[in-house]
């Protein structure tokens, strides 16, 4: 049994430009775009007449296309959870335990802020069909990440 060959690869100039446009445009990552030019020159060299040439080329297509899809929802998923450790870190730094007479008018005030919150956010939260903040952090990212450049 024979193990596979893996090469990195590294594109500079008008080539790295290209995949990295390309890759954003597509929404895959770059690896998955220059897998799928990879195998598409090893089909050229044959003449893109293999036997079973038509099938391989629907089953890459269709794995990059859902390989993008998963990190999508991974990094919309990854920003959730920070939100969310964020938000329960400081809930538990700045609230007080309440007095155990004033419990239940306590957990009362709070359900009512939480209906309140929960219609907060479905008639303000969202820009269409994505949550609004989502696109205020990957702004923020992407200003971050161009900064350390």
């Amino acid at each position: 049994m024979t193990k596979p060959v893996f090469a990195n690869v590294k594109l500079v100039g008008p080539y790295a430009e290209r995949i990295e446009r390309e890759a954003a445009e597509r929404r895959v990552s770059k690896a998955a775009l220059i897998t799928d030019y990879a195998l598409r020159g090893l089909s050229a060299t044959e003449n893109g007449h293999t036997e079973l040439d038509g099938f391989e080329k629907r089953i890459a297509a269709t794995v990059l296309a859902a390989r993008g899809d998963v990190e999508a929802v991974q990094a919309e998923l990854d920003t959730v959870a920070a939100m969310l450790d964020l938000f329960v870190k400081m809930m538990l730094i700045h609230l007080p335990e309440p007095a155990g007479d004033e419990s239940e008018a306590v957990q009362s005030s709070a359900l009512t802020r939480y209906d309140k919150f929960i219609k907060q956010v479905a008639n303000g939260g969202f820009d269409g069909d994505r949550p609004r903040a989502i696109a205020k952090i990957a702004a923020l990212l992407t200003k971050k990440l161009q900064g350390e450049d």
